[in-house]
């Protein structure tokens, strides 16, 4: 009998599949991030706070995001589509900071307060390429009258935007989650009432003497006097309100204002007390006007000489409700 001899030949068949590649968005002109199709792309962006042109709003603005379909010319006729939804959560989500105002998106020029609608379309994106801006900016609602004030600090978080990705090719969609924080230090009442029409008080001690300079804000010869006006734009509003005195406080005496000299600061002195920095001191309005005369002492630390120069700091006055 012969023997048959024969070979056994594992045949190892692999499946070769191609990834769905659901979008690419970036911040500031900076590295495409990919985001795969049913997955959340995190991204977080420094913003400034600043009132807005028309004074009703504070706008939180400086993040320019961009998104594109995923480079695939396989596929000319496919489109993403980017926009708010139910699928993704609040459209926003303020932070800590303005959880208690009133919020919103402006989205491609038109303003939606919080909470913003859902399914409303931002953007459009074919397969060609390109990259196209989403254009949602969040805002802070100002009011007639005076309100807790806002204090924000350079890196605070000012809140979340939340956005969904679907597409005329699949049933995948993706979810995009813009987290805001503070580029600036900013302080304001969210209220359009104002201090001497929000205009900046320059406060010039002039040329002086070191050894003129006294060492405690109340006796110091070196001062400046300046008038706070308080108004609204609306009529009749009479309210009790605080007057805050934010900023850095010095070094050797909590009561002044940190400046660049180390030896030297500043305080605000009203009806014959001092304000310690991020302190206030209690006022009112009165059918929608009112006003005080403060003073800004100069003052340097007991025992020490400050150097020869120029001396510069700045802190922020805010109108705030008891």
């Amino acid at each position: 009998m012969k023997r048959r001899h024969g070979a056994i030949v594992l045949l190892v068949l692999l499946g070769v599949t191609t990834a769905v590649r659901a979008a690419d968005c970036r911040i500031n002109n900076g590295a495409w991030q990919y985001v795969g199709d049913g997955g959340i792309l995190n991204l977080q962006v420094p913003v400034t706070v600043s009132v807005g042109s028309d004074n009703t709003r504070l706008i939180l603005e400086g993040a320019r995001l961009e998104c594109r379909f995923t480079p695939s010319p396989a596929h000319p006729t496919r489109i993403d589509y980017w926009g708010t939804s139910a699928q993704a959560g609040p459209p926003w989500v303020p932070g800590p900071k303005f959880s208690s105002q009133g919020t919103g998106l402006r989205i491609n020029g038109a303003f939606y307060n919080t909470p913003v609608p859902f399914n409303i379309r931002i953007a459009t994106m074919p397969n060609n390429f390109l990259a196209y801006p989403i254009n949602v900016t969040p805002y802070i609602l100002l009011r007639n009258d005076p309100s807790n004030p806002i204090d924000v600090r350079i890196g605070d978080t000012l809140g979340a935007l939340n956005l969904h990705q679907t597409n005329n090719y699949s049933p995948g969609s993706t979810k995009l989650v813009l987290t805001y924080t503070a580029a600036n230090n900013f302080g304001i009442s969210p209220s359009t009432c104002t201090i001497n029409n929000n205009n900046p008080i320059e406060v010039n001690f002039g040329t002086v003497n070191q050894r003129a300079i006294g060492t405690d804000p109340l006796t110091t010869s070196i001062v400046s006097h300046r008038r706070l006006n308080y108004s609204c734009p609306a009529g009749g509003i009479t309210t009790p309100i605080t007057i805050t005195y934010k900023g850095s406080p010095s070094s050797f005496d909590s009561r002044l204002l940190l400046m660049n000299n180390p030896d030297v600061g500043t305080g605000l002195v009203r009806a014959g007390s001092a304000v310690s920095v991020n302190g206030s001191f209690l006022t009112h309005i009165t059918n929608s006007t009112g006003g005080d005369d403060v003073t800004f002492a100069l003052v340097r630390r007991n025992g020490a000489l400050p150097s020869a120069g120029a001396v510069s700091g700045s802190g922020v006055l805010v109108m705030g409700v008891p």
